[in-house]
């Protein structure tokens, strides 16, 4: 039986965690940045890889504090920081960790780590769609793209559980289930 640790150890090892699922993320995001995608607003999403393990191993708190803070240094690396960018991926980030913490802690539901991740994807996907009407485009004929982005999301969204699945398997432990 394992002895049991101190508060301050275990709380310090949360984040220590954290910190390296943020820096992971931050990899992750410039490494993305890097692939040849058809269009700047096209994301792979490999990012919200450790959003997910976030919100499985640490809690709902923890996943919001890794999206957040990935985000922003993300965003202070591309050299987008506080500009149209930044923006929509803070709101589609936060919007999809939202959805993804509904998702995961609604119970014993029918999703999987792939379908948790799925709507995270389509949430980021449509809040994302949503701000860039309102503020950069306001023309409804930007719509029509929506289920082009949305199929990208589904597939996306599925790589990214997928992933998720396995680095879960591999890391040796389970989980506590909400």
């Amino acid at each position: 039986m394992k002895p049991e640790m101190p508060d301050s150890i275990a709380h310090n090892k949360r984040i220590v965690i954290m910190a390296l699922m943020v820096a992971l993320g931050v990899i992750l995001h410039r490494l993305e940045a890097l692939l040849p995608l058809p269009s700047p607003w096209i994301k792979l999403g490999l990012a919200n890889l450790m959003t997910l393990m976030a919100l499985v191993y640490l809690g709902s708190r923890e996943a919001f504090i890794v999206t957040l803070l990935r985000v922003i240094l993300g965003s202070i690396l591309a050299g987008t920081f506080l500009g149209p960018t930044f923006f929509l991926s803070l709101t589609g980030g936060l919007a999809g960790t939202a959805i993804m913490c509904g998702v995961y802690n609604g119970g014993k539901g029918p999703f999987s780590l792939v379908g948790v991740s799925v709507c995270g994807a389509y949430t980021h996907t449509f809040m994302t769609a949503i701000c860039v009407y309102f503020f950069l485009i306001k023309q409804s004929s930007f719509f029509v793209l929506l289920p082009f982005f949305f199929s990208l999301a589904l597939i996306t969204g599925i790589l990214t559980g997928v992933a998720g699945n396995f680095l879960s398997r591999k890391m040796e432990f389970l989980p506590e289930q909400p």
